[in-house]
């Protein structure tokens, strides 16, 4: 089975491609909205953090209980899928799609959200970032917009802080380099040439042409064919 998390501000429709990949075909895929994304509603608690998401997908994973796990995550769901995989049985591989590792991975919209206060955020930063996205003529940044107005605002300044926390304490790089089988997937036109990539085994690492921070909408047939050798390889 392979088992897909989207990303902060994000919904499982990131990942929608992967069914028509023929290569994928003999595998069970799975994708669900975290609490507060897409359809799915707030958490009971209104807490959402990294944990709980983790926590949610091992119950996921649990209830449909597969023989062997790919577990796919991109941006925060990447972060969240390492969390995931100290409790997780049967995993066979762990595939972070520009996931976050390290401090310096939240430039692009978690930490500044993490940074207003959640009042602050509800009230108006999420509607300044959402009109930002709309009025970019970017695909990528307009399949965000789509993605981001399905999302509750306390959810995504929730998690914005979990994420900035994770980030910050080194916690999921250590947990990243601790898997037995590992890979991390970024955009060739990103920025994690710099403070990233030196920190990772080459081996592990695989660019995927003419994309940035979102692979899936720039270049899914080059993602997917990655994925598919990740997997396959297994």
């Amino acid at each position: 089975m392979i088992v897909l998390l989207h990303g902060l501000g994000c919904t499982k429709k990131s990942f929608e491609q992967i069914a028509s990949i023929p290569e994928l075909s003999d595998f069970t895929t799975c994708a669900f909205d975290l609490p507060g994304h897409g359809s799915s509603p707030v958490a009971p608690t209104d807490e959402h953090s990294l944990q709980t998401y983790a926590d949610i997908t091992n119950l996921v994973v649990k209830q449909l209980s597969p023989t062997r796990v790919h577990l796919v995550g991109h941006s925060m769901g990447g972060a969240v899928g390492l969390i995931a995989t100290q409790e997780m049985n049967r995993l066979e591989s762990f595939i972070s799609i520009e996931g976050n590792l390290v401090a310096d991975d939240c430039g692009l919209v978690s930490r500044k959200t993490a940074n207003l206060s959640r009042e602050e955020f509800i009230c108006r930063g999420y509607a300044s970032f959402l009109r930002d996205l709309e009025s970019s003529k970017e695909p990528d940044m307009q399949h965000w917009a789509e993605w981001y107005a399905s999302c509750a605002p306390s959810a995504i300044h929730d998690g914005s802080r979990s994420l900035v926390e994770w980030s910050d304490s080194g916690k999921l790089l250590e947990l990243y380099r601790s898997l037995r089988s590992r890979a991390f997937v970024y955009g060739e036109r990103g920025d994690r040439f710099g403070h990233l990539l030196p920190l990772l085994p080459a081996q592990d690492t695989f660019n995927v042409p003419n994309s940035d921070h979102f692979p899936m909408v720039d270049n899914p047939t080059a993602l997917y064919a990655t994925l598919s050798s990740i997997i396959l390889g297994c």
